[in-house]
């Protein structure tokens, strides 16, 4: 069945629309984490942590632009499942296990560090 050219015309413009908005909530979710981990110096600390220049982190930040997928990839390296998770609306559950169980090892860590500070007394 053939589509008319008015049809056709109006499946890409929601596909972008979509995807748009997609991207904006995608944005929003890194912006909110980026600024939950370093409140202060947001741009110089995940420059960092990342080795994205502070410039380019500051432009996202603004809403002037989006991490590429170099520069998402190296957030990724950076900051973790815990970070991945934030690109998605509803994340998969082999990432939601996955941010459990790098939590459970950062909790594990202080225990242990506690427990000889502890046995230090």
């Amino acid at each position: 069945m053939r589509q008319t050219a008015a049809a056709a015309s109006q499946k890409p413009v929601r596909s972008r629309q979509t995807d748009s908005a997609a991207r904006t909530n995608v944005g929003e979710r890194v912006i909110a984490f980026l600024r939950q981990q370093h409140p202060l110096k947001t741009a110089d600390n995940v420059s960092a942590d990342s080795g994205v220049p502070a410039g380019t982190v500051q432009k996202w930040l603004d809403r002037g632009s989006a991490p590429s997928v170099v520069h998402f990839a190296r957030l990724v390296s950076a900051y973790g499942p815990d970070f991945l998770s934030t690109a998605f609306a509803t994340p998969p559950a082999w990432l939601d296990q996955a941010v459990r169980d790098e939590r459970a090892a950062v909790l594990r860590a202080e225990i242990a560090a506690r427990e000889a500070m502890l046995a230090r007394l």
